[in-house]
């Protein structure tokens, strides 16, 4: 089977298990995990040809514009990863039909299945993107699998996610500089560098963000706070997260990555060091649980602490040693987290303290626990008793002095006499110690206990024909080390050496401490901390969000003077110093002859008054009108220059500005609010040192340069490739309309924003009744009640009618005139000043002079128009977009001549400009100008 047809039928899985679900329930664990083992048993031929020496590769162009290419890769690593996930997996699935007892578990079927497609996806992915996306899946689904848990599972699952989202960075910033040093995306490309061996530094710091991504999926110290804390999770869960998938994929990515770093020291110190002081206090924490379920999810976190030190000692036998006892571990792990899962139905609880006797309730299943618990513990003739041989034979080969190998083999034989302790204390807590069973225990039925004994019964005889599987071990490491310096080859009797030697003694200790456990429970079991790891995390994260509100308490204020402040002060810091750098530094070339104008001292001192007026302004109409002052006497010295099409899209905006302020206006006092002197203080100094700073920052390099390249290019080019004269014009719409498009749907939410927030508040403060006493009276026109001919509100009404009049005779000539000059400027934009946005603010201009003649506050259209405007004006542009690839790419400009007239696929896209913004000048209006009343 190709690989991308595995991948294919895997992703199908997820969607197939909805209607599975939906007939059959719970029981759709069996068609799932039949089609498992069929994919499975479908891979054996190609696992053939990869035993014999074959790499099964597949690639395709994924995103050729970065030179990414899809890869996929079959080797012998890839080979026993795939087989754990998918028949491991299947067994689980089986077990799942009789172990949940409520529900379809629909969730949790699409989640599983999902995550078996991850899985697979990492283990064949030779294309570092495809790597970190599927690592990232895992990361995901294993979040999902245990936050649907209840409640329980709802702070475990943050926590998991928190530590491994922290390994997925670590991985991401690796891939980048793969990438980037290497320049190719496939790993397999770029394990051939050569910049593994000439850059040490290089490759030390790839190797340490490689080893702590794979440390956080894995468990390892300080990452093994997770796997303890995600037993919230449902049983079958765990014997498939924690035995065959998410910590294994942690593994597989040292495996994967070890065919660079095998040699690299800083890699070797790191598994090593943290590999082996993992194992040892994991298995210590293992001896303090009354929990099963904690209990098994410690000595994961010990044997996976054991695996990896192994892979870090980096020899060809040590990766051998590492493979062996990652498939032993996963047999008898996901066997014996089903085994805990049988005695918490049948008993009623998985709590040591609290469970009875079950050895002749449960033969059976003791019978299986008892054999899961030898292998783990190394007991021959079990397959964890040759891997675990092999495993201290290869500690012994250690880089370093030569003291180092038996320094390393005696503390992993501390970490086995744990080990041999907490397997007697599964064994006796659970099936010997205690009182008889106070009420009716029986065995689990035969297809519950069946999937969870099979991977434990199945070390047996694969201890006895492990090395039938021994050529697929060897391209294994070959995948690994690259070369490899012998024949994998594994006995249960290599004759008396030294690791022989410390396996009896591991058995001597452990045979004579676990009897005298209850006279030990005060040195052994006894908990030496007042937390646990999810404690621990728990107290960083509290101590983290007290930083957090702290730090949030600075700028937290409705005040947005205090926000402003310190975007202000950066900015004139950053301004103030670059210049001065650039002064100093020499690089600072003289002003272009012919820069400086007469006519600048002009609007200088127009802008600097309305400046000075402006912030001593009290009247907020007064301030209004000189802050419009400033933008007029802007756009003429716009003019000056020459850019005509900024210049009126500056005249338009100010105007139409300076009409919303006063909508907003009308519902705040006339007057502002009488700061304290301090604040007009430290308000002035900011803004004189703003000033300052960017009058310095404009004076450095502004008149210094002559036109850049891209400039010249485009005042050289852009006629001929666009067919307009109007650089500005086609520079938006032709050649950077991907900004303009991006531009345009900001303003489109910007006004459904609008929309939005003002529906929110309440009208009290949207029309306020103010005393009409005070002197915060509003800018607003009256509300006016119609009474008797002569009354007040009669005479008021009449004086708004006749003010209103000479607008609404002007209204009939002007607004045509407007509506006119609009279709010129947009029609003839493309090669003379105008264009979409300039032809919009005109017409928006129309839609103003038509609210100003009204004699009462109304709605200048109905309330869908402005909408339906904006979202078409942002489809239709997006509609130019697509048809773009009529021409190769999105947005690409397309040109047709009809009846000798040129039309360009730019002007439809001017269109979407024009409405888009229309529809916000109108949606304004009617929001900002119209009463509640006349809304409704």
């Amino acid at each position: 089977m190709s690989l991308p047809i595995l991948l294919g039928l895997l992703a199908l899985v997820p969607l197939l298990s909805v209607p599975l679900t939906g007939f059959l329930g719970r029981a759709a664990g069996w068609p799932i995990g039949v089609i498992f083992l069929g994919l499975a048993g479908a891979m054996v031929p190609s696992a053939i040809r990869v035993a014999n020496g074959d790499v099964i590769t597949w690639h395709a162009a994924w995103v050729p514009e970065l030179g990414l290419d899809l890869a996929l890769r079959l080797d012998g690593l890839s080979v026993i990863f795939i087989a754990l996930a998918l028949v491991i997996g299947a067994l689980v699935f089986f077990y799942s039909t009789t172990y949940f007892t409520k529900g379809n578990q629909r969730g949790f079927y699409v989640i599983m299945t999902g995550f078996t497609f991850a899985m697979v996806a990492l283990t064949v992915s030779d294309s570092l993107v495809l790597m970190f996306l599927t690592w990232e899946l895992t990361s995901l689904a294993s979040f999902l699998l245990i936050a649907r848990s209840g409640h329980a599972g709802e702070a475990a699952s943050m926590r998991t996610m928190l530590l491994t989202f922290i390994g997925g960075l670590a991985l991401l910033a690796a891939v980048a500089l793969i990438m980037a040093r290497t320049g190719t995306s496939t790993f397999s490309q770029a394990v051939a560098s050569p910049v593994w061996g000439s850059d040490p530094a290089f490759t030390g710091l790839i190797a340490v963000l490689v080893a702590a991504a794979g440390f956080s999926k894995a468990a390892q110290f300080p990452f093994h706070l997770w796997l303890p804390d995600a037993m919230a999770a449902a049983t079958p869960v765990s014997a498939y997260l924690h035995a065959a998938a998410v910590v294994k994929a942690g593994i597989y990515l040292l495996f994967r990555f070890s065919i660079i770093f095998h040699s690299t020291l800083i890699w070797n110190v790191l598994l090593v060091g943290l590999g082996l002081f993992t194992s040892v206090l994991a298995a210590w924490f293992a001896m303090q649980q009354v929990d099963l379920k904690k209990l098994m999810a410690y000595s994961t976190v010990s044997q996976l602490g054991l695996i990896t030190a192994t892979i870090g000692v980096g020899t060809s036998f040590a990766i051998a040693a590492a493979l062996l006892h990652t498939i032993a571990h996963a047999c008898f792990k996901s066997g014996l987290f089903m085994v805990v899962g049988l005695i918490d139905h049948q008993a009623g609880t998985r709590m040591i303290d609290r469970l009875p006797a079950l050895r002749r309730a449960m033969p059976v299943t003791f019978t299986v626990a008892l054999v899961g618990t030898a292998s783990m513990a190394g007991v021959p003739p079990l397959l964890g008793f040759i891997s675990k041989e092999n495993i201290f034979g290869a500690l012994l080969d250690a880089p370093g002095p030569t003291v180092a190998g038996p320094i390393l083999l005696a503390v992993a034989g501390l970490g086995a006499v744990l080990t041999f302790l907490y397997c007697g204390k599964i064994v006796t807590g659970a099936f010997l110690d205690g009182p008889e069973p106070s009420r009716p225990v029986t065995e689990a039925r035969w297809v519950t206990i069946l999937p969870a004994a099979t991977p434990i019964l199945v070390g047996i005889p694969l201890a006895f024909t492990i090395n039938q599987f021994a050529p697929i071990i060897e391209q294994a490491v070959v995948a690994s080390h690259a070369v490899t310096s012998h024949t994998a080859a594994f006995h249960l009797w290599h004759g008396v050496n030294l690791e022989l030697i410390v396996t009896m003694l591991v058995f001597v200790g452990g045979g004579l401490l676990l009897p005298r456990r209850a006279s030990l429970r005060h040195l052994v079991e006894r908990p030496l901390f007042t937390l646990d790891g999810a404690g621990v995390l728990g107290a960083i994260t509290r101590w983290l969000e007290r930083v957090g509100v702290r730090a949030a308490g600075l700028v937290r204020a409705d005040n947005p003077a205090r926000h402003v402040a310190a975007i202000i002060v950066t900015l004139t810091a950053v301004l103030a110093v670059g210049s001065v750098l650039l002064w100093t530094g020499g690089h600072v070339p003289p002003l272009t002859p012919g820069v400086n104008q007469v006519v600048d001292v002009g609007v200088l001192v127009i802008v600097t008054g309305s400046v000075v007026a402006l912030v001593r302004a009290e009247s907020r109409i007064g301030a209004t009108v000189l802050l419009g002052g400033v933008g007029v006497a802007m756009t003429v010295q716009i003019f000056l220059l020459g850019a005509a099409d900024v210049g009126l899209t500056q005249l338009l905006v100010e105007i139409l500005t300076v009409l919303v302020i006063m909508l907003v206006l009308r519902k705040l006092p006339q007057e502002f609010t009488i700061k304290k002197r301090p604040q007009q203080l430290r308000n002035a100094v900011i803004a004189i040192g703003a000033g300052l700073a960017s009058a310095l920052a404009a004076w450095t390099v502004i008149g210094r340069r002559e036109r850049s390249e891209v400039a010249q290019w485009y005042l050289s080019q852009a006629p001929q490739v666009t067919g307009g004269d109007n650089i500005v014009n086609v520079i938006l719409v032709e050649l950077r309309a991907l900004d303009t498009f991006g531009e345009l749907a900001v303003l489109g939410m910007a006004g459904i924003a609008i929309l939005g927030i003002l529906a929110t508040i309440p009208r009290a403060l949207l029309d306020p009744d103010p005393d009409p006493d005070s002197a915060a009276t509003h800018v607003a026109r009256p509300k006016i009640e119609i009474g008797e001919e002569g009354s007040p509100s009669h005479r008021a009404l009449e004086d708004v009618e006749a003010n209103t009049e000479p607008l609404r005779l002007l209204q009939t000539v002007l607004v045509p005139i407007l509506v006119v000059i609009s279709a010129v400027l947009f029609w003839r934009g493309h090669n003379e000043p105008g264009g979409g946005f300039i032809a919009a603010l005109v017409a928006a201009c129309a839609v103003a002079y038509v609210y100003l003649a009204k004699a009462h506050d109304r709605p200048v259209s109905r309330p869908s128009t402005p909408v339906a405007l904006i979202v078409g004006g942002i489809i239709v542009a997006l509609g130019t977009g697509l048809l773009g690839y009529l021409g190769g790419t999105f947005l690409e400009p397309l040109h047709v001549t009809i009846l000798g007239t040129k039309f360009a696929s730019s002007m439809v896209f001017d269109v979407g400009v024009y409405a888009a913004v229309l529809g916000l000048v109108i949606l304004a209006f009617n929001v900002l100008g119209a009463d509640r009343e006349a809304k409704r």
